[in-house]
């Protein structure tokens, strides 16, 4: 005779309970070096990987607002001291712009990751340990605006 074996019982999850459960983890698109992550979803063939993210570390971000990056060495010329490469940084589509937060700026080269500073009617690409030292400018037409040109800003770093 076969041996039955018995299954525990789960009861049915409800709202606001046990940490770390699927409900918790949130899967972020990791986009590829220089990949536009679009206005609402990033296009299937820029997507890379996925990253599951805990909630709790991403604050009430929703979950469609998220992309993410890989660190690549590529990255250091704005990111040296800030982030090595293999690290990831998740960003929020929009979000507040300031020197101390690293930003996805859309370039005519792509996605560059890099702290950035609003100057006039521009925005510049701060190098590492710049403060009001070097920059280098990005052109933002009026009509697009800031919104245009910045994809994100980071809520996230998770080292290597």
């Amino acid at each position: 005779m076969a041996r039955q074996q018995r299954l525990p019982i789960l009861p049915a999850r409800r709202e606001g309970t046990a940490a770390g459960a699927p409900e918790d983890a949130l899967r972020v698109p990791v986009l590829a070096e220089g990949a536009d992550p679009g206005r609402v979803v990033p296009k299937p063939l820029a997507v890379r990987d996925r990253l599951t993210v805990d909630r709790r570390l991403v604050g009430d971000h929703p979950e469609d607002r998220l992309f993410a990056y890989e660190v690549a060495e590529s990255h250091m010329r704005y990111l040296r001291g800030l982030a090595s490469p293999g690290d990831r940084l998740v960003f929020q589509r929009g979000g507040r712009v300031s020197g101390d937060r690293i930003c996805a700026v859309r370039t005519p080269q792509g996605v560059v990751l890099a702290r950035v500073r609003i100057d006039g009617h521009g925005l510049l690409l701060l190098l590492p340990g710049d403060g009001e030292g070097e920059a280098l400018p990005v052109r933002v037409e009026p009509a697009r605006g800031l919104r245009g040109v910045i994809a994100g800003t980071h809520v996230l770093l998770i080292r290597r």
